[in-house]
């Protein structure tokens, strides 16, 4: 009689059941967490960028100022984060982070023997990117990125992947203000590599 007794007896399981239940739900919750704290700082870093290329493309910009301006945007969603920025400058949207063209035979995405390629910085090399680092001059086309790494706040405990560290990045491109005549043009010089 003792053991049937012990069957039909119904303490204790929610005790059970909220075991098995309540660390899938603190994860997803964690999860949920930290899903949007990355998702808010893609939207402020977006906005961020878009307003530091713009304000750098003018012939008062001030690249230095417009850096500050995205950490101290980004700053209050990702404390601590690491903020580095790089610009390259191009002639025209056509050749934005695009390299010379190439007769890549072996198609191992260099500039091998026997293969040819257009020179068209004529600089007499084959170039994976035709962009310069800085801000260009006038008219030229800047390819202004931002990539910033944090440690989240939210990070998703007990899980076999490594996220104590992020990285989000964000890419603007604008054309520098026409503020005097533009420099250099790209030519079509072929030549082997």
């Amino acid at each position: 009689m003792a053991r049937r007794a012990l069957l039909q007896d119904a303490g204790g399981v929610t005790t059970i059941e909220f075991a098995f239940v309540m660390p899938v739900f603190l994860l997803a919750l964690v999860g949920c967490l930290d899903l949007g704290q990355m998702v808010y700082a893609v939207g402020v870093l977006d906005g961020a960028v878009e307003k530091a290329a713009r304000d750098s493309t003018l012939e008062t910009g001030d690249t230095t100022v417009a850096d500050a301006k995205v950490e101290t945007a980004i700053s209050p969603v990702l404390p601590g984060a690491q903020v580095s920025s790089t610009r390259k400058s191009y002639f025209d949207f056509a050749h934005a982070n695009k390299g010379e063209p190439l007769d890549d035979r072996n198609s191992d995405g260099a500039c091998s023997t026997g293969e040819s390629y257009t020179d068209e910085n004529g600089n007499g090399s084959w170039d994976e990117d035709l962009g310069r680092s800085g801000n260009g001059g006038a008219n030229d086309v800047i390819v202004y990125t931002v990539t910033v790494r944090y440690e989240p706040v939210f990070a998703v405990p007990l899980l076999p992947i490594d996220w104590r560290t992020r990285e989000i990045s964000s890419t603007a491109v604008k054309r520098n203000q026409p503020y005097a005549l533009q420099d250099g043009s790209y030519g079509s010089t072929p030549r082997a590599c």
